[in-house]
């Protein structure tokens, strides 16, 4: 075969499966596109089918040599345009009517996957938005948290400042601050109070902020 009827013939064949809507018009149009931009760099002894769908690599490499403007994401789709038609072209020669069940096969596949995206789409949005105690990290520990931190904050009245304070996740102490605070030499008084109550810890120094 001739390298004009070669690339001529594939071009007849893309026109008549966009004619019989075997292929949709836009996929004709690209295909047409990508095979007439690379058929423009073959050579005149480059004439067969085979030749070119063996050396895509090298011409796609001309034609980014003729058009250095063109995107290499461009120059790779028309590499797979090509190689698909040429290949389509290969398989119709063979046998029309197999090839034609293998394009409606195709498509069947493709238009399943396409309706299944579309469904697991629309379950996604129909999911119940979780509620803020839902969406919280770790709620249960965020909540005593809070529950501690509002049980330490004193409670002003005429004799002074109540505070209640968890020791424990089980147990609380309350006591009676003068409305002013402590000082610190009043803190180490506390401490020095409470400390014939603890049953696990030694004091190995002065107290923080004694005299001693």
């Amino acid at each position: 075969m001739s390298l004009i009827r070669d690339t001529e013939e594939v071009s007849k064949f893309l026109e008549f499966a966009g004619r019989k809507n075997i292929l949709s018009e836009r996929a004709i149009n690209h295909r047409l596109t990508a095979c007439n931009n690379l058929f423009s760099v073959l050579n005149e002894a480059e004439d067969n089918l085979e030749y070119i769908l063996g050396n895509l690599d090298l011409l796609i490499h001309r034609l980014r040599n003729k058009n250095p403007n063109v995107r290499a994401s461009t120059l790779k789709v028309y590499k797979s345009r090509v190689k698909s038609s040429l290949e389509d072209f290969k398989a119709w020669s063979a046998d029309p009517f197999a090839w034609e069940r293998e394009v409606l096969e195709r498509a069947k596949a493709q238009g399943l996957e396409g309706r299944k995206e579309k469904q697991a789409a629309k379950r996604a949005k129909q999911l119940p938005t979780p509620s803020k105690k839902e969406a919280a990290v770790e709620p249960e520990v965020e909540e005593s948290a809070v529950a501690a931190e509002a049980a330490a904050m004193p409670v002003a009245s005429s004799d002074g400042m109540h505070i209640r304070l968890p020791i424990r996740p089980d147990f609380s102490i309350e006591i009676v601050l003068p409305k002013d605070g402590l000082k610190l030499k009043e803190l180490n008084r506390l401490g020095m109070f409470l400390y014939p109550y603890c049953v696990d810890v030694e004091v190995t120094g002065p107290w923080p902020g004694s005299n001693s």
